[in-house]
C-alpha cells in the first residue's frame, strides 16, 4: 500500500495537500489537485493508519460505548433486544456524526478507566451503569460523558444523562390492567430490591395500585432471578391451579415473552386463563403469540439524542438540559383479557 508521500509523489502536489484531502480539509485545494488525488488514493487503496493517526493528532475520532455487565449473570447484556437495539441506535449515529464507536461490555470501574487511557477516547457513552459506578467514572475521568438510563447520587456533580419515564410508564400500565377488571395484579421484575429504572417501574406500579384502591401494594410485587432455573420455579408458582394473580406485568418485554411461553407449554390459554403485560416494545413483544400488550419506548429516538448530547460537550457547545426524560406510551395488543 503507498504511503501520502508516495501518493504525492504521484500526483505532483505536497504531502501536505494528500494529507488535507485525506481528512476532508479540500477547502482551499483546487478541483483539479482534489480529483488527481482522490483517483490516486482510490486506485493505489489507500487505508489510513489509525494507530499513527492516534499518536500523530490530539483527538482520535472515536467514542466508547460502554455497556455494564452484572456481575451476578452469566448471560450477556447483548442477549437482550432491547439493548441490541440500542446500541445499533449509537452505532448509526455516532457514523453520520463523523466517528467511529467501540463497543466494550465492563464489569467494574477499572476496565473503563483503563479503556479511556490506552484509546484515547474524544467522548464516551455510558449504558445501564450502577450508581455508584457512574459516581467513581465521573470523578476520575476528564472525557466528555454522557449516561444512558443511569442514576445518580446527589453528590454535587453534574451528570449528563438521557432517561426515561419510567415510572409514567408502569403507573400507565397498571391503571389499564385495573380498567380491564384485574386488581390481583403482580409486578415482575429483577431483584428483591430493584434498582435504577426498575426501581422506578416498581414505585410507578405501586402508586397506581394504591390510587385505585388496593390495599398493601407491595404485596403485588414478585422479584425475579438471573438464574433461569429459579425464574422457571417462579413462573410454575404463578400457573398453579390456584393461580395468584390474574394479571403479570412484567418489567421488561424478555421476561414477559419468556414466561408467556413457558406458560403455553403448560397448557394455559393467554390471555384467557391470564393476562400478561411487558415493557419496552422490542422485537418479542411484536412476534410472539398472542402479541405482547406493552409500553412503547423510542430507543432509536433516545440513541440519536445520546450522541447528539455527547458531540456538544465534545465541541464544548452549551446543553440546554442535563438529564433529558423521555416520554412512554401504552400499546395495547392481544395479551391482556377484560375480566369480571
Amino acid at each position: 500500500m503507498a504511503t501520502i508521500k508516495e501518493i504525492a509523489a504521484k500526483t505532483g502536489v505536497s504531502a501536505t495537500t494528500v494529507s488535507n484531502v485525506l481528512h476532508g480539509r479540500t477547502a482551499k485545494v483546487s478541483a483539479a489537485k482534489l480529483k488527481k488525488v482522490q483517483s490516486a488514493i482510490e486506485a493505489e487503496k489507500y487505508t489510513p493508519n489509525m494507530g499513527a493517526a492516534l499518536l500523530a493528532h490530539s483527538v482520535s475520532h472515536i467514542i466508547g460505548v460502554i455497556v455494564y455487565m452484572d456481575p451476578r449473570s452469566d448471560e450477556t447484556v447483548f442477549e437482550d433486544p432491547f439493548t441490541g437495539a440500542m446500541i445499533g441506535a449509537l452505532e448509526r449515529k455516532i457514523r453520520e456524526s463523523g466517528y467511529y464507536m467501540m463497543l466494550y461490555a465492563a464489569r467494574e470501574p477499572q476496565e473503563i478507566f483503563k479503556l479511556i487511557q490506552n484509546w484515547k477516547l474524544d467522548g464516551l457513552l455510558l449504558f445501564w451503569v450502577p450508581t455508584e459506578i457512574c459516581s467513581v467514572v465521573r470523578k476520575k475521568n476528564d472525557v466528555p460523558l454522557v449516561f444512558i438510563d443511569c442514576y445518580f447520587d446527589d453528590d454535587g456533580l453534574v451528570y449528563h444523562n438521557i432517561g426515561l419515564d419510567d415510572r409514567q410508564g408502569t403507573y400507565q400500565m397498571t391503571w389499564y390492567l385495573r380498567e380491564m377488571g384485574h386488581t390481583a395484579i403482580a409486578f415482575l421484575a429483577d431483584r428483591k430490591d430493584p434498582v435504577g429504572g426498575d426501581r422506578d417501574r416498581l414505585e410507578g406500579f405501586m402508586q397506581a395500585l394504591a390510587d385505585s384502591g388496593i390495599k398493601n401494594p407491595e404485596k403485588h410485587f414478585v422479584p425475579l432471578s438471573k438464574d433461569c432455573a429459579e425464574r422457571t420455579a417462579v413462573y410454575n408458582f404463578l400457573c398453579a391451579d390456584e393461580k395468584p394473580f390474574t394479571a403479570l406485568f412484567f418489567s421488561a418485554d424478555y421476561y414477559a415473552a419468556e414466561a408467556l411461553a413457558y406458560f403455553q407449554k403448560k397448557g394455559l390459554h393467554i390471555p384467557e386463563d391470564l393476562s400478561i403485560a411487558g415493557f419496552d416494545d422490542n422485537i418479542y413483544a411484536q412476534v410472539v403469540n398472542p402479541s405482547l400488550t406493552t409500553v412503547y419506548q423510542d430507543v432509536f429516538q433516545r440513541g440519536c439524542a445520546a450522541v447528539d448530547m455527547l458531540v456538544k460537550l465534545m465541541k464544548k457547545q452549551p446543553v440546554e438540559e442535563n438529564n433529558i426524560r423521555f416520554p412512554v406510551r401504552l400499546i395495547l395488543r392481544d395479551s391482556v383479557a377484560r375480566i369480571g
